[in-house]
């Protein structure tokens, strides 16, 4: 009786246990079927929203496009070059991405393909013009996109500059190096190699870093038209970067134009020559000479200033031109207070000079401290313009205070 109670009662539970485990199989059946079905309704509803944002980019306009990759970075847009969708009037996203990169980071499409394009349509975008380079082939734009991921630097001579003026103090040696093969450096150096100067390639860069994009093109056109590789074209060039203050043509003037900027240039001229040299042996020599000639009591002052400076002195205030000279420069005359001595006849001044015969190695300054004379006299006494000597050449040396009697 007893074990009859007990089978009836596991009978019941092995009843209800079975019920609780359909049940929830059943629950979990039925959450599964909501989430799929959630899942299909987010999918479908994708597929509806899709085409429309299609559609929506399909009916942006070449301007609309131009106008938002005008903000896109140099690798952003090299990242559209392989996108052929089209926009509108035959031009593709490709073609709009090539036009913005030429347009906005100088990107050299003449290296990239080899040639100029065959086709060009100028388009305006507010108040720029940017070319479009419509019926470029498939495997002129592989060549660009090689070009513009493997180029260290994929730029025109002007993007090229503007990457030189960005970095002046820690330029890229590889920037440099692609600069100097363009035709605006080709052209500057050669002005300078044919008129007998030869600055250094960094003197040549650091020149160009001092001006703008404009004066360079400027004289690269000016010198396709008229070759022009005389000494007057190379100084008129190094006074227009002068008058940008550029401490290169300052330093390239004394160095290649010694005489020139000592005889011809005006006080404004000089003054941004002083200002901007670098200090060194040639200033030295300049400013010496300065105080030697018929110059404005500015120029006397300037010049002064930094031979005290270089000397690590300190130039005596108030300023005196002959405390100056007797420092800098002893053997100048000093005035003497008595009546002017008479000045002998033209034929005995002849009859007391003395002659130099110019050796290798010989300059007129070198000569000009050898017999203590004034580098003007001994210009003028020997009819020379310019500071430039030949072998043999027999100069007449004027009496020079404090120079030693002729043996």
């Amino acid at each position: 009786m007893e074990s009859s109670f007990t089978d009836r009662w596991i009978r019941k539970f092995r009843i209800i246990t079975l019920s609780l485990i359909f049940s929830g199989a059943l629950n979990i059946g039925l959450i599964a079927a909501f989430i799929a079905l959630l899942i299909q309704d987010r999918e479908r509803s994708l597929l509806v929203n899709a085409p429309r944002n299609v559609e929506k980019t399909e009916e942006m306009t070449n301007r609309e496009i131009l106008s938002s990759y005008s903000r896109l970075s140099f690798r952003e847009l090299c990242s559209l070059l392989t996108n052929t969708d089209f926009i509108e009037e035959g031009f593709s996203k490709r073609d709009l991405a090539l036009a913005a990169l030429v347009s906005f980071h100088d990107f050299n499409i003449e290296k990239a393909i080899g040639s100029l394009p065959a086709q060009r349509r100028v388009f305006k975008l507010e108040e720029r013009s940017l070319e479009i380079f419509p019926g470029l082939s498939n495997e002129q734009f592989q060549a660009i996109v090689q070009y513009a991921y493997l180029e260290r630097w994929p730029l025109t001579s002007r993007g090229l500059f503007m990457g030189l003026q960005k970095t002046p103090k820690q330029r890229d040696a590889a920037l440099v190096q692609a600069f100097t093969i363009t035709p605006e450096f080709y052209a500057l150096q050669t002005l300078f190699q044919k008129s007998g100067a030869n600055p250094s390639q960094d003197q040549l860069i650091d020149l160009i870093g001092d001006g703008n994009w404009q004066m360079l093109d400027g004289f690269v056109r000016e010198q396709s038209q008229m070759l022009d590789l005389s000494d007057d074209r190379r100084r008129r060039f190094l006074l227009s970067y002068l008058a940008m203050q550029s401490p290169a043509a300052a330093d390239l003037l004394l160095q290649t134009d010694f005489m020139f900027a000592l005889k011809r240039l005006d006080d404004k001229g000089l003054i941004d020559l002083l200002s901007h040299a670098q200090t060194n042996e040639i200033l030295q020599k300049f400013c010496i000479e300065l105080l030697q000639s018929a110059r404005s009591d500015a120029i006397y002052e300037k010049s002064s200033q930094l031979l005290y400076r270089m000397a690590k002195e300190e130039m005596p205030q108030p300023f005196n031109l002959s405390q100056a000279r007797t420092r800098f420069v002893p053997s100048a005359p000093v005035a003497a207070a008595a009546a002017p001595k008479k000045e002998p006849a033209p034929a005995a001044r002849e009859s007391s000079m003395r002659t130099h015969v110019v050796k290798e190695g010989d300059s007129l300054w070198k000569i000009s401290r050898q017999y203590h004379v004034n580098l003007d006299d001994l210009m003028a006494i020997n009819h020379l313009e310019k500071d430039r000597l030949k072998l043999g050449m027999v100069l007449k040396i004027p009496q020079g205070t404090g120079s030693k009697p002729p043996r």
